[in-house]
């Protein structure tokens, strides 16, 4: 889900009940529950990007700790592919 996108959707469906010239309680109720749901989807974005971080760092350690145990091996062709590989990251 795009949290992103779905925060701008929610603000331009709102556009109508926030500049509503004599605002009633629907408008009121309307903009409480689109603020709250703003609200969440950014949370929620903010979440995501913070698990893709914790994500991306995790496969950087296992490819270096990978890397590591390579290095252990004793000299050959293929050590020497497995590290141009591993060395393209």
């Amino acid at each position: 889900m795009d949290f992103n996108e779905l925060n701008s959707e929610l603000y331009q469906l709102s556009a109508p009940h926030r500049f509503s010239k004599q605002p009633n309680d629907f408008d009121k109720g309307y903009l409480k529950m689109s603020n709250w749901l703003n609200d969440l989807c950014y949370y929620y974005e903010k979440r995501r990007k913070q698990q893709e971080n914790h994500d991306a760092e995790e496969f950087i350690g296992l490819v270096a700790e990978h890397k590591k145990k390579l290095l252990q091996l004793e000299d050959s062709d293929y050590k020497k592919g497995l590290l141009k590989a591993i060395n393209k990251l």
